[in-house]
């Protein structure tokens, strides 16, 4: 029997930053989408506010880094410190200068600083991108009631507000939608680990005039250490938008949470409340990510502390993740193993970006009130200094987070070779750059704005780190070429770029990640292998 017509390669419900993340990786590689939102996208709670500099790389690649800097609340000038203070116009007790790297300037490790910039700013650039695609169709206002999913595709159900439904049928089906996934539950998918660790209130608040206070040393996080004011509080977007945040339940009356944030500020100025946001902490991972034809990203599988500022980006990091292998997987050349190491991959790093984040909540403001911090002479200048460095040893992990970041690898992976030899620990605050396969390709600087990561193409990149073995180089070209498989052989022509990666070559993924290194490139069936998730074992080791 004939079936169905598909009206989209993937149907994406949910169209937030990670599924229109996904929409944007699957039509710059030529493939037609379906995003589906059953919200109106008109929401201000801030959520997510930073970009960091993983997903700003990723900004880069997608043509959107500079639209992301042009719509930051922050200028150039803006200090990227959190400082940790009794009051708002207190002295600082300790300062993260540069936190999250999201400095204005050139970094060695990667090519772009990370952002602050509320969730909904981020939805709202990546929403325009994808709607002038032609190759996407994005939707608001339908949900998901149901779907099935059979050997060549799925057909799912969607309702409008208005009541009328629409069959989707689509050779894939990604849900996208968050916490309280209608696509995981559906697939009976169970999410394990630690629930209700803490709850907080955010108010989103109007302050005109505070931002611009000669007295207010600015930061984007003021964290008040104060026995009776314990909260967070900054600024959040232009218009005179800030937010502050404490642990409450929502039983708190929102007249009682407005009476504090007065006292947090602490001078009079006029305050517009905006909105309230109610938010509990988990700390969960999804059993698996895949049923078939159907997957899962983002908080649809799995859901962890903000602190450290790791949710929406680790979504994007699943969305190009699946978003590469899913294109492969429509063009033909990829295994059903390539598609099984999405899971693989990604609960590696779910599960070590969980542990962090589970850790940095577990110290906020209140661990550091000390009524002591508050007295003058010895005691109080002991207490100032016993505080902070207790601050800097528990919160430099969530502040300091480029070896977590950047340096999450992969390991029993189909589409990565093996190589031998002990890895590397990962290291949340220390990043050692490592071409190891499953590692991110170490970075470099082509000239003052060109990135090594520049020359990447969208498929896979050979680079030539030393001297041409061309006959091996053509072989491998004609066999990716007569799979389909998109290749291109780039060589840099930086001379220490072989010292960096410890090798003559380096495959790497679309995902910026190596694939494979070696000083002599092996017969073409064994790279092929690693570019279609088939690898295991001595077929993957490097040459």
């Amino acid at each position: 029997m004939m079936s169905a017509p598909f009206d989209a390669d993937v149907l994406i419900v949910g169209a937030g930053p990670v599924g229109l993340g996904l929409a944007t990786e699957l039509t710059m590689r030529g493939h037609r989408v379906r995003i589906v939102e059953k919200n109106e996208r008109t929401g201000i709670q801030p959520r997510a506010k930073t970009t960091n500099i993983r997903t700003m790389t990723h900004m880069r690649r997608w043509g959107l880094a500079q639209e992301m800097r042009k719509r930051s609340p922050l200028g150039a000038d803006f200090p990227r410190d959190v400082i940790f203070r009794t009051g708002l116009f207190d002295a600082p007790v300790y300062t993260f200068h540069d936190a999250f790297y999201a400095t204005p300037r050139a970094y060695e490790a990667f090519p772009e600083h990370a952002e602050f910039i509320p969730q909904y700013v981020v939805e709202g650039i990546l929403a325009d991108h994808v709607a002038s695609q032609p190759l996407a169709s994005l939707s608001f206002n339908r949900e998901l009631i149901g779907f099935e999913a059979d050997d060549e595709g799925v057909t799912a159900l969607v309702r409008s507000t208005t009541g009328e439904e629409e069959s989707i049928r689509a050779r894939y089906l990604v849900g996208a939608d968050g916490g309280r996934s209608f696509v995981r539950d559906s697939l009976g998918i169970e999410m394990n680990g630690a629930r209700d660790l803490v709850s907080f209130v955010t108010l989103i608040l109007r302050v005109p005039g505070l931002n611009d206070d000669p007295d207010l040393k600015r930061a984007l996080f003021h964290w008040i250490v104060d026995p009776e004011t314990a909260c967070l509080v900054g600024p959040m977007d232009r218009d005179d938008l800030w937010y502050w945040s404490k642990v409450a339940g929502p039983d708190v009356a929102t007249d009682d949470l407005l009476d504090q944030a007065r006292q947090t500020i602490g001078r009079d100025y006029p305050i517009e409340f905006v909105t309230r946001d109610d938010w509990t902490v988990h700390s969960l991972i999804a059993d698996h990510y895949r049923e078939g034809r159907v997957f899962l990203v983002g908080d649809a599988c799995h859901l962890h502390s903000p602190f450290g500022g790791h949710g929406m980006n680790q979504g994007v990091g699943d969305a190009v993740d699946l978003g590469w292998k899913l294109s492969a997987a429509l063009q033909g050349w990829c295994s059903d193993g390539l598609l099984e190491s999405y899971t693989t991959e990604r609960r590696q790093a779910h599960q070590a970006i969980v542990g962090s984040a589970t850790e940095n909540v577990g110290a906020l403001s209140e661990r550091f009130a000390d009524p002591d911090l508050r007295q003058g002479g010895a005691v109080g200048a002991a207490a100032r200094e016993r505080i902070a460095e207790e601050i800097e040893r528990l919160k430099a992990p969530e502040f300091r987070s480029m070896g977590l970041t950047l340096g999450v690898h992969y390991t029993d992976s189909p589409a990565i070779a093996v190589e031998a030899g002990p890895d590397s620990p990962l290291e949340v605050t220390r990043y050692v750059p490592s071409a190891r396969p499953g590692h991110l390709a170490p970075h470099a600087w082509i000239d003052e704005s060109t990135s090594l990561y520049d020359l990447f193409s969208a498929g896979f990149t050979l680079l030539r780190l030393g001297d041409q073995q061309a006959g091996a180089e053509a072989a491998l070209a004609d066999a990716a070429r007569e799979k389909e498989i998109p290749l291109e052989i780039v060589a840099p022509g930086l001379t220490d770029l072989g010292q960096l990666y410890e090798a003559n070559y380096a495959l790497i993924r679309p995902d910026q990640y190596v694939a494979w290194r070696g000083h002599a490139l092996p017969a073409p069936g064994a790279l092929l292998a690693v570019m279609t998730g088939q690898a295991s074992g001595a077929a993957a080791r490097t040459a």
